[in-house]
């Protein structure tokens, strides 16, 4: 799942927890996990957030 990976990979390069990544895109960290578990849909603003918060385009991270 590239959107999983991509996050993941993003968040560990980075060296930050779920909490960080979470609580600087302004995200419940539930849904940062559940995002990188793959287990869950991506609502339009966290992906943006997520996005803005790593410095990259939504397209990236979906890819």
């Amino acid at each position: 799942m590239p959107l999983a990976d991509n996050l993941l990979r993003l968040r560990v390069t980075d060296g930050k927890t779920i909490e960080e990544v979470a609580e600087g895109a302004k995200v419940p960290p539930a849904i940062v996990a559940s995002i990188e578990q793959g287990r869950r849909s991506v609502p339009q603003k966290a992906l943006r957030a997520l996005a803005s918060y790593f410095g990259v385009s939504v397209e990236a991270l979906l890819r």
